[in-house]
């Protein structure tokens, strides 16, 4: 349990040092990083906090270049709240979703997916690591969602649900993310 603390604790002091320099024409504000898996899993499949922390800030510069070098991003300037997924698996293996409280742009989130899904992940252990970062772009409010839900997962977890005995609890995010990978 301490271990998780410290690993939050780490985090939390990565984002406020990456969104410290924010001001009113920033691209990007980082809220915060929300961990979608319990202590537990986490420690058993992230090698090291530095290798995650790292991972994450190598994130946050290819989300701010994408947004702010989106081609017409004169005409697609939103602001607009709400999560980059991520997903790691060993092998080096990384999966982007994107979930946003309003519709994005399509140039906006192709170059999300295209420069984000571009960065090299850390070698997870063991299975997927699961986690979001909450941002706003170009001065968009922070999503009032405490966690994100995109898409592609509300389609799959129903269609699970819909298979599993009633009362069956619902699958296990890291399980949700292996089901719905698409090598």
């Amino acid at each position: 349990m301490q271990l998780m603390r410290w690993i939050a604790m780490l985090l939390l002091s990565w984002v406020l040092a990456a969104a410290g320099g924010a001001h009113a024409s920033e691209p990007v504000t980082n809220f915060n990083v929300v961990l979608l898996q319990p202590s537990a899993v986490l420690e058993a499949r992230v090698p090291s906090v530095d290798a995650l922390a790292e991972y994450i800030k190598a994130v946050q510069g290819a989300l701010r270049e994408a947004v702010a070098g989106s081609e017409a991003q004169e005409k697609t300037r939103q602001s607009v709240g709400g999560f980059i997924v991520l997903a790691v698996r060993p092998g080096l293996q990384s999966r982007v979703w994107i979930d946003f409280d309003q519709l994005l742009d399509l140039e906006v989130r192709k170059q999300i997916a295209l420069k984000v899904g571009a960065v090299k992940p850390f070698e997870a252990r063991e299975g997927p690591v699961v986690f979001a970062l909450k941002v706003a772009l170009w001065d968009g409010k922070e999503s009032k969602r405490i966690a994100p839900l995109p898409a592609e997962w509300k389609r799959s977890a129903a269609a699970a649900s819909g298979a599993a005995a009633p009362g069956a609890a619902p699958p296990e995010v890291g399980a949700l993310v292996e089901s719905i990978w698409n090598d």
